[in-house]
C-alpha cells in the first residue's frame, strides 16, 4: 500500500495544537458533573403491593456477565421507584426483595444501548402467590422513547444470513431505510454515492446520517457517510435511531447509526469463524458479451475467504477487561460482460482492541482502537474495462482515546469522551500506469484507456463531548430527567486531483469531441464546531412523557493551507495559502417528543415527535474554490485541423465562488406512531413520518445570460433548451442556497417483532413511502445515490439545462420496502434454519440526451425523474446451521448459507440513460446471483 503523503512539521504542529485545544476543552467540560446513554441503557420502574401502595426501601438487584464489578443493588426511594441509570447492553437478571413479601425474580431482561426499560413490579404476600410484573417491554423497537428506532444484537449478527461485509448489511434491514445498493457492499468512495454505507433514512440524503462507534463520531467530514466499520463479529449491538433523535445529536438530517462493540468479561472467551464461497457453487444467470476481443462472461466468483478471530477476558477480574479481534476478508469477483481475467479484488483487514477499566466503584473508563486496511478497485463492466477503473486503497485508524463515566448515585451520571479517526486513501489506475490518457463517450457511456482522475485524500475528524444527566422526581407534579452537554469537533480534508497525462478525452458516439486538460490540483476544507444542548424528559403520573430539547451549534467553515502536487501527484514542500474563514453558522435546533400510555398496563403507547435538524459543514463543499485548484480547460475537436483546437471553456477559481451568506440546510421532521405489545414477546409498531427540507446547497450561474431555444432531436421530437448568449468566460458559478431546492417525504411504516420463544423468532417491516423534490443529486444516473451536497454531485446546477425535468422523485425513492428475518429451531435435531428476505421497488431514473450548445455539450433530462424505474429486487438469503457441543462450555457450529436463493437478476446500474445511445437502458451492474457459502464457528470459553 502506498503511504499517504506526509505533511511538513509545521503543519503537523498546527494540527496537534488544535487537538491540544480540543483535549483542553474536554477537560474543562468535565469540571462540571456531566450520561453515557449512547453506550448504555437504563432500567427503571416502581415496586408496589397488591393494594397499589408503593414500597419504599425494597431491595432491588440486577446481575449480568456484562456488568463489571458484580451485581448492582439499590433500595427503592420513598415513591417506590427503582433506577439503574447506567447498564451496559446485555441480558440481566432482576430480583426484588421486601420483608414479608415473595421475592420477584426475572431472568431475561434485555437492556439495549440508549434504551430505558421499565419494570413495574407488584409484590405478593409471602406464601400466597408469586410476585409479577404488570408492565414492561423488551421490544427491539424501543417503545418508551418518543422516536422510532431499531436495534440489532450480537445474536442477530451471528444468526441471520447476510453478505457479512459489515454492519451495513443490518443497517439496510432497518425499517424506513432505503439503500442505494441493496446487495452491494464492497465499493468505496470519498462521497456517499459509492460508499457501502450509502443509505437514505426516511427520505434523507445519504450524506445526512451520523455514524458512531461506541458513541464517538466517525462520519466523513468531507461528504458524510461512515468511514470506519468494525467487523461484524466484534459488534455487540447496532442501534438505528431513525426518527426523533434527541438534542444530543446534531449536524445531521437523517438517522443515527450507533455501533456498540463487544467488551471482555470475567471469563476468557475465544471465538473464530471462517466462511468461503466457491465458483462451483455460484450461479451465472446472466451472460453478456464483454468486447470484440473478449468472450461473453457471466458473474464470476473468483475467490471469497472470510476469517475472523477474537479473544476477550479479564486482565484483572472485575477491574480490567480486554477484547481484541482481527478479520481477514478477500472478495474477488467480476460482473457479467466484464473480462474475468481482471476481476475486482476487494481486500480488507480489520484490527480491533478494547479495554474496559473499573477505576473505582461507579467510575469506569473505556478505550478502543479500530484500524482497517482495505483495497477496493472499482467494479469493471462491459463499458468500463479494467484499465479504466480506479484502484482505491486506504488505511483508516479510528480511536476512542477515552470514555470516562461516573455514576454519582442512582440519579446523577456524568461522562466525557474524546475520539479521532484518520482516513488516508490513494486512488491509482488499476493498470498501475499513470502515463495513459483516459477516454469516455458521453453517448455510449463507455470508457477506455485510464481513469478520468487519480490522486489521494486524507480525512480527519476529532471529537470531544461531555454530558451530565440528573433525575429529579416529584418536581412540580412531575418527574424530570435532565440532560445537558457540550461538544467540540474539528473536521478536515485535503485532496490531490490528477488527470493522467494532464488531458482526458471525450468522444461522442465514437467520434472525437472534446479534450479536458488540467494541471495537478489540490484542495481542502476544515470546520470547527462548538455545540451545547439541553433536554428534559418530563413524566406526569407515569402515563405521559414529554421530551423537550434545544441544541445550539456554532460552526466555522475554513479554507486551510495545503501542499501542492507535482505532475506525478507527489506532494511538494511548497504551500498554497487557503482563504481562511469562508462563513460562520449559528444554528438552533428545537426538538419535542410525546409518549403517552393509552392503556393502564402500558402495552399500548402513542408517540409523536417534532424536530428541526440541520446539516453540519461538509468540507467537500469548500474544496472547489480552494486556491490550490487549477484551471480546467475544455477544447473541442475541429475536423478542419484534426485536433482539439476550438476553445469551449475555462473554469478556475476566478469564476467559482462560495456564497459567504450560505445558510445551513435544514429538515423539519414530524412523526406519530402507535406501539402495541400484543403479548409477552410480540410487539407491533405503526408510524407515519413526514419530512420537509430546504436551504439545500447547490451550484447556480450568476453571470451567464441565456435565451430559450428549441432543438429538434433525432426522433423528431422537440426539446426546449437554454443557450448561452454572452461569452463562456462571463459565467460565474456560485455555490449557495438556490431557490426551488427542497425535499418532501411521506412514509408509513409497520414493524412486527416476535422475540425468541418456543424455538423461533422473527422481525419484519413494511414501508410505503414517497420522496420527491429537487436536490443536487437530482440529475444523477440510475445507479447514483441521493445526496443533498453540491460537492458530491459535481457541477449539477451550473447550467440551467440541468434543472429541466429534474424536480421529481429523488434518487433513493423506493415506494415499497418489505423486510422479514428470523430463525426456527428444528425440534430434536440441533438444527437451526434462518432466513432474511428483502423486497425493494427499483430506483427511479429518466431518459436523457446530449445537446451541443454554445456553452458546450449538455446532458438534459427528457422526462421527469421517476418516469422510469430499475427492476424491483427480491433478495432471499437462507441458512441451515447446527451447533456441536464440545464440552466444558465449548461449542462449534457448521453453517450452510444460500445467498439470493431466488437468483434475482435485477440490475443496479445502467451503461447509459442517453435515449439515442445504442447502450440506452442496458444494464451494466447486477445484484450478485445465487451462491452458496460454507461457514464454521468455534467458541472456547473458560469456565
Amino acid at each position: 500500500m502506498r503511504p499517504c503523503f506526509p505533511a511538513p512539521a509545521f503543519a503537523r504542529a498546527s494540527r496537534e495544537l488544535r487537538l491540544g485545544r480540543l483535549l483542553l476543552a474536554a477537560w474543562v467540560l468535565t469540571s462540571i458533573p456531566v450520561d453515557a446513554q449512547v453506550l448504555t441503557g437504563a432500567l427503571v420502574g416502581t415496586v408496589k403491593d397488591e393494594e397499589g401502595a408503593v414500597l419504599p426501601r425494597a431491595l432491588v438487584r440486577v446481575s449480568s456477565p456484562a456488568l463489571m464489578g458484580g451485581p448492582a443493588t439499590m433500595t427503592t426511594n420513598e415513591r417506590g421507584q427503582l433506577r439503574f441509570p447506567i447498564l451496559p447492553p446485555g441480558t440481566y437478571v432482576l430480583d426484588v426483595e421486601f420483608a414479608r413479601f415473595a421475592t420477584y425474580h426475572e431472568a431475561d431482561v434485555t437492556i439495549g444501548a440508549g434504551a430505558t426499560i421499565e419494570r413495574n413490579v407488584v409484590l405478593k404476600v409471602a406464601g400466597v402467590a408469586e410476585s409479577i410484573v404488570v408492565e414492561g417491554s423488551g421490544s427491539r423497537i424501543e417503545a418508551r422513547s418518543s422516536g422510532f428506532e431499531t436495534r440489532f444484537k450480537a445474536e442477530d449478527f451471528q444468526a441471520i444470513p447476510t453478505r457479512r461485509f459489515s454492519m451495513v448489511d443490518f443497517i439496510r434491514a432497518a425499517p424506513g431505510v432505503s439503500p442505494t445498493s441493496p446487495s452491494g457492499g464492497s465499493d468505496q468512495s470519498i462521497n456517499a454515492a459509492a460508499s457501502p454505507a450509502s443509505v437514505s433514512a426516511f427520505g434523507s440524503g445519504t450524506n445526512e446520517n451520523l455514524f458512531l462507534i461506541d458513541g464517538t463520531n466517525f462520519t466523513c467530514p468531507c461528504s458524510g457517510g461512515g468511514l470506519a466499520e468494525p467487523g461484524v463479529d466484534f459488534i455487540q449491538e447496532l442501534q438505528v435511531q431513525s426518527v426523533g433523535a434527541s438534542a444530543e445529536y446534531g449536524n445531521m438530517q437523517g438517522a443515527v447509526f450507533n455501533v456498540i462493540t463487544k467488551q471482555g468479561g470475567n471469563r476468557l472467551v475465544y471465538d473464530a469463524a471462517y466462511y468461503a464461497q466457491t465458483p462451483g457453487l455460484t450461479s451465472q444467470p446472466i451472460v453478456l458479451p464483454a468486447s470484440s476481443s473478449s468472450p461473453a462472461s457471466g458473474y464470476e466468483r473468483i475467490r471469497y475467504r472470510d476469517f475472523t478471530t477474537s479473544l476477550g477476558g479479564p486482565v484483572r477480574r472485575d477491574r480490567i477487561w480486554f477484547f481484541a479481534g482481527y478479520q481477514y476478508l478477500r472478495d474477488y469477483d467480476s460482473q457479467p460482460g466484464a473480462d474475468p481475467a481482471f476481476p475486482r479484488t476487494y481486500e480488507q483487514d480489520k484490527v480491533f482492541a478494547k479495554l474496559t477499566w473499573q477505576l473505582k466503584p461507579g467510575l469506569q473508563l473505556l478505550q478502543s482502537y479500530h484500524h482497517e486496511f482495505w483495497s477496493a478497485p472499482e467494479r469493471t463492466t462491459f463499458v468500463k474495462p479494467f484499465e479504466a477503473a480506479l484502484h482505491q486503497h486506504a488505511s483508516v485508524p479510528a480511536i476512542t482515546f477515552g470514555h470516562l463515566t461516573q455514576t454519582l448515585n442512582d440519579s446523577t451520571v456524568w461522562d466525557v469522551r474524546v475520539g479521532r479517526f484518520v482516513s488516508a486513501r490513494v486512488d491509482d489506475p488499476s493498470s498501475g500506469d499513470p502515463t495513459i490518457p483516459g477516454r469516455s463517450d458521453n453517448v455510449t457511456g463507455a470508457s477506455s484507456g485510464a481513469p478520468q482522475q487519480i490522486g489521494d485524500i486524507t480525512l480527519i475528524r476529532t471529537t470531544a463531548k461531555a454530558t451530565l444527566s440528573h433525575y429529579q422526581p416529584g418536581l412540580f407534579a412531575a418527574d424530570h430527567q435532565w440532560k445537558i452537554g457540550g461538544q467540540v469537533e474539528i473536521g478536515e480534508h485535503s485532496q490531490a486531483q490528477v488527470i493522467p497525462t494532464g488531458t482526458r478525452f471525450v468522444d461522442s458516439n465514437g467520434q472525437p469531441f472534446q479534450a479536458v486538460s488540467r494541471a495537478s490540483a489540490v484542495s481542502g476544507g476544515e470546520f470547527i464546531t462548538t455545540s451545547a444542548f439541553a433536554s428534559d424528559s418530563l413524566t406526569v403520573r407515569d402515563r405521559i412523557t414529554i421530551n423537550a430539547g434545544l441544541r445550539f451549534d456554532h460552526s466555522r467553515a475554513i479554507s486551510q493551507d495545503v501542499h501542492p502536487r507535482d505532475a506525478a501527484g507527489r506532494e511538494t514542500d511548497e504551500i498554497v495559502a487557503g482563504s481562511g474563514t469562508l462563513y460562520t453558522w449559528n444554528v438552533w435546533s428545537p426538538r419535542l417528543g410525546l409518549t403517552a400510555r393509552i392503556t393502564a398496563n402500558g402495552r399500548t403507547i402513542l408517540r409523536a415527535t417534532y424536530g428541526r435538524f440541520n446539516q453540519g459543514v461538509l468540507t467537500g463543499e469548500l474544496a472547489p474554490i480552494h486556491p490550490g485548484m487549477t484551471p480546467i480547460i475544455t477544447m473541442a475537436f475541429d475536423a478542419s485541423t484534426g485536433a482539439y483546437t476550438r476553445p469551449v471553456s475555462i473554469v478556475d477559481t476566478s469564476n467559482l465562488r462560495l456564497d459567504p451568506n450560505t445558510r445551513t440546510p435544514r429538515t423539519d421532521e414530524y412523526s406519530i406512531g402507535l406501539d402495541r405489545e400484543v403479548s409477552r414477546g410480540l410487539a407491533i409498531a405503526l408510524a407515519y413520518v413526514h419530512k420537509d427540507g430546504g436551504n439545500f446547497i447547490a451550484w447556480t450561474d450568476t453571470g451567464g445570460q441565456y435565451e430559450r431555444q428549441i432543438r429538434t432531436l433525432a426522433d423528431g421530437r422537440t426539446l426546449p433548451v437554454f443557450a448561452l448568449v454572452n461569452a463562456p468566460s462571463d459565467r460565474r458559478f456560485l455555490m449557495t442556497n438556490p431557490d426551488g431546492y427542497g425535499l418532501t417525504y411521506n412514509g408509513l411504516v409497520m414493524a412486527v417483532e416476535k422475540r425468541r420463544s418456543h424455538g423461533w423468532q422473527a422481525f419484519g417491516s413494511y414501508t410505503f413511502s414517497r420522496s420527491y423534490g429537487l436536490q443536487a443529486s437530482s440529475g444523477t444516473t440510475a445507479g447514483g445515490a441521493q445526496t443533498s451536497s453540491g460537492f458530491s454531485t459535481g457541477t449539477f446546477g451550473r447550467d440551467p439545462n440541468d434543472l429541466t425535468n429534474a424536480d421529481g422523485r429523488l434518487p433513493n425513492d423506493r415506494p415499497h420496502a418489505l423486510r422479514i428475518m428470523g430463525t426456527v429451531d428444528v425440534p430434536h435435531t440441533g438444527i437451526i434454519v434462518a432466513g432474511n428476505l428483502q423486497e425493494f421497488s427499483g430506483k427511479p431514473w429518466a431518459a436523457t440526451t446530449q445537446i451541443t450548445l454554445k456553452q458546450g455539450s449538455q446532458r438534459i433530462l427528457l422526462e421527469p425523474r421517476g418516469s422510469r424505474r430499475l427492476s424491483s429486487q427480491s433478495l432471499l438469503d437462507l441458512r441451515v446451521s447446527r451447533w456441536i457441543p464440545l464440552g466444558r462450555g465449548r461449542h462449534g457450529e457448521i453453517l450452510f448459507d444460500v445467498l439470493n436463493v431466488l437468483n434475482d437478476t435485477a440490475e443496479e446500474s445502467l451503461a447509459t440513460d442517453n435515449l439515442y445511445s445504442p447502450n440506452f437502458g442496458r444494464p451494466s451492474i447486477f445484484i450478485d446471483p445465487r451462491r452458496a457459502m460454507i461457514g464454521m464457528r468455534l467458541n472456547l470459553g473458560r469456565p
